[in-house]
Parts: structure tokens; sequence; C-alpha cells
């Protein structure tokens, strides 16, 4: 029976449980509002006590502060946090960007952090731009975080081979190693990296996409005060 539970629960999800704030008003019960993410730094990355921390923790900390609600975090792999979302069984996820296909199940609250998205090429490689933003030269190796709307928009493009991983240190590997031509990731993916490894690289601009927090629809719909709380809270604790 031991062995039994201790293998039932090495099969569940790590849960972050950040503090449990009373509700805004005293005595009415609040249930714990269920989230989802994953570990991507350094907005999610595990500190050295295997805890869940990061500038995206921080931003759920300050949403529970100025809302009086509790928030529950669960780690997942980034396209299956999204998906529970859209089932149903998660009421949001974050850190994400705005975009059509996730606004077809849940609702955008944000922004919560400042994000601008970046070429990245080794410093002997020229990288000119379309108008669009993307790489001029086709049939080059295109590296970029799996499940991220970075990822959805690239796919759009034709003309490139695309390697999508959910590190992005791995990617930044990648590229250093020359395995890839060009990486798309975030500024704030970059500084994590180059933090822990001697790395210089030609950089581009390629869009400006702040990050927020998507409550799914049926959140939204069981829970209209709450969301409407969960807005409200956001814009208090907006990047300055």
């Amino acid at each position: 029976m031991q062995k039994l539970l201790l293998i039932l629960l090495l099969q569940l999800p790590f849960t972050a449980s950040l503090s449990h704030a009373n509700t805004q008003g005293g005595s009415e019960r609040i249930d714990t509002i269920k989230l989802a993410t994953t570990i991507m730094s350094p907005y999610q990355t595990y500190d050295e006590l295997g805890q869940v921390q990061g500038t995206g923790i921080n931003a759920i900390r300050c949403l529970e502060k100025a809302t009086g609600l509790r928030f529950s975090i669960d780690v997942f792999p980034w396209k299956r946090a999204q998906e529970l979302v859209n089932r149903g069984q998660y009421d949001g996820f974050f850190v994400g960007s705005k975009n059509e296909e996730r606004d077809q199940y849940a609702s955008y609250v944000g922004p919560l952090l400042h994000s601008f998205w970046h070429w990245y090429v080794s410093k002997d490689k020229v990288l000119e731009l379309n108008p669009d933003n993307t790489p001029a030269q086709k049939n080059q190796v295109i590296g970029v975080v799996m499940g991220t709307n970075m990822h959805q928009w690239i796919k759009q493009k034709d003309g490139y081979e695309i390697i999508a991983h959910e590190n992005s240190h791995k990617l930044f590997d990648l590229l250093k190693a020359g395995r890839i031509h060009y990486l798309l990731a975030t500024g704030v993916m970059y500084e994590s990296y180059q933090a822990a490894e001697l790395a210089d690289f030609n950089i581009l601009v390629a869009k400006s996409k702040p990050l927020g927090l998507y409550m799914g629809h049926q959140f939204v719909k069981r829970q209209k005060s709450n969301f409407e709380l969960i807005k409200k809270g956001a814009s208090e604790c907006a990047p300055q």
C-alpha cells in the first residue's frame, strides 16, 4: 500500500500554492483558482530548494495581493498547460502573449510583464529582415521555444525549417554551436542565458509582445465577479 501511494504521488504535477489571502469582505469562502504554467526561465524557474520562482510568479503574487483571491500553480509542458485551460480542467495559464488561437477559449488579462521578441544570430552572420520582420534569407534553420506565441507566429511563415524546444537555454546552445541559423526569443530569455553562459550574438528586435494571464472562458462564465477583480488587479500590477 505504501509503495502504491508513493507511485501515485510521483505522478502528480508539481504544485506551488501561493499565500492563502483572506477574501475581501471576510467571511465569504472563495475556492482556489487553479493556474497552469511551465518552466520557462526567467519567468518561471526552480530555485535551489526546488520551489517555483521568477518574474511570472511575482506577477501572480501581485495579483493575489491586489484581489484578495487565492491562486494555486501547477507546472506542465507549455502546450499541455494551455490545453488544460481549453478543456476547462484549469482556470487559467500564464505567462503568455495575446493571439487569436488563445482568444478562442480564454480571455487575456494584462499586460503583467514587458516582453520583446528578438532575433539572435552569431556575430559572423548578417541578418536582413523582411517588412514582416521575418528573415529575408529563406531555407534557414530557425530555433524557437515550443508552444509559445513566437512558435505559432513563425510556423505560419513559409520557407524556413523550424526547430522547437521547451528550454530556451538549449536553443541558445544550438545557436552557439552553429546548428541553427537564427533564434527567435525574448530579451529576458537571453539575459537569463547570458548570466549562465558567455555568449555574444547580433540582436535585432522583431516585435513588442507584452505578457499576461489568460483566464478560460468557462471560468469567466462561472466566476464573472472574480474575473472582474482579476482584471482590476492586473491594472494595479501592470509593468511601469
